[in-house]
C-alpha cells in the first residue's frame, strides 16, 4: 500500500475520532452534574479538548503500517492503530481524572475508539482487496 492512501486515512481517523470524542464528551460534561468545583471552572472544557487533541496526535503511529512487517501482521497493525492512543488516555486517567469523572473518561475513550475501529477494519479490507 502506498503512503498517500494511508496518509489520508490517518488524517480522516484522527479528525473523526477527535470530533466524535470531543462532542460526546462535552455534551456529557454539560448534562451530567459533577462536583461544584469542576462545574464552576472552565478547566474541564479545556482539559477535555487537550485530552482529545493529544489522543488524536497519537494516531500518527498508524504510519507504521508502511512497514511490511507491521502491514502483514494483523496484531502489529492493530497495535499501531490503538496502542499509543490508549496509553495516552490511560496516562490522562491516572494523572487528571478523579473517581467522580471516570464515567466521562470511559465515554471519551469509547467514542474515540469507534472511528479508529472503523478505519482499522476499512484498512484491513483494503489490504485484502489489494492482495487479491
Amino acid at each position: 500500500m502506498e503512503a498517500h492512501p494511508l496518509r489520508s486515512m490517518v488524517l480522516s481517523a484522527a479528525f473523526a475520532a477527535m470530533i466524535s470524542s470531543g462532542v460526546i464528551s462535552l455534551l456529557w460534561f454539560e448534562t451530567i452534574v459533577l462536583s461544584e468545583a469542576v462545574r464552576n471552572s472552565n478547566l474541564g472544557h479545556v482539559l477535555i479538548g487537550f485530552c482529545v487533541i493529544c489522543m488524536a496526535l497519537s494516531t500518527v503511529t498508524i504510519f507504521l503500517n508502511n512497514l511490511a512487517v507491521v502491514r502483514n501482521n494483523v496484531i502489529l497493525s492493530l497495535l499501531s492503530f490503538f496502542l499509543l492512543p490508549l496509553l495516552v488516555a490511560v496516562s490522562f486517567c491516572i494523572t487528571v481524572f478523579d473517581g467522580t469523572e471516570l464515567v466521562l473518561f470511559f465515554l471519551m475513550i469509547a467514542s474515540f475508539n469507534l472511528p479508529l475501529a472503523f478505519y482499522f477494519v476499512r484498512y484491513r479490507r483494503l489490504l485484502t482487496i489489494l492482495d487479491a
